[in-house]
């Protein structure tokens, strides 16, 4: 009786084994790619609802009437936001403080809330030093 040598392949079994090892590894890496997705979305929102309070907060501490509350909706990144203005009372004086919270779109909770001072007469000031400069422009002309 002859015996056949034995050859250097691996067994079904030992590929078995092989591949349950690398569906598992494989669903691992699976879970750890959507779980970045989701952070960066996340993150994503966040850096453009902070953008959006940022450019409302510049617009109050441009505009001349500074409304008690006010709202809209805003387009951004291909999304849809609602902000908030609402001021409130402040022991500085001189200052309102304003509280902007900024939604996604169909969320309840906000993605940023901004928190700003500004100034209650800056157009006032800003205006008069205009004033102040055109004055003495004119008067250095006339000279």
């Amino acid at each position: 009786m002859k015996t056949r040598p034995k050859s250097g392949g691996f067994t079904l079994l030992e590929i078995l084994i092989a591949l349950a090892i690398l569906a598992i590894l494989m669903t691992g890496l699976l879970k750890i790619a959507a779980d970045n997705t989701r952070n960066l979305w996340h993150i994503e929102n966040k850096t453009i609802a902070a953008i959006v309070a940022a450019n409302h907060a510049a617009h109050l501490r441009l505009a001349k009437d500074k409304p008690e509350q006010d709202d809209g909706w805003e387009t951004q990144a291909g999304r849809r936001w609602y902000w908030q203005t609402q001021r409130q009372v402040t022991t500085t004086l001189g200052l309102w403080r304003y509280r902007i919270p900024v939604y996604l779109e169909g969320d309840k909770e906000p993605y940023t809330e901004l928190i700003g001072f500004i100034p209650e007469a800056f157009g006032e000031a800003e205006s008069t030093d205009e004033k102040n400069t055109e004055t003495a422009l004119d008067q250095a002309v006339n000279d």
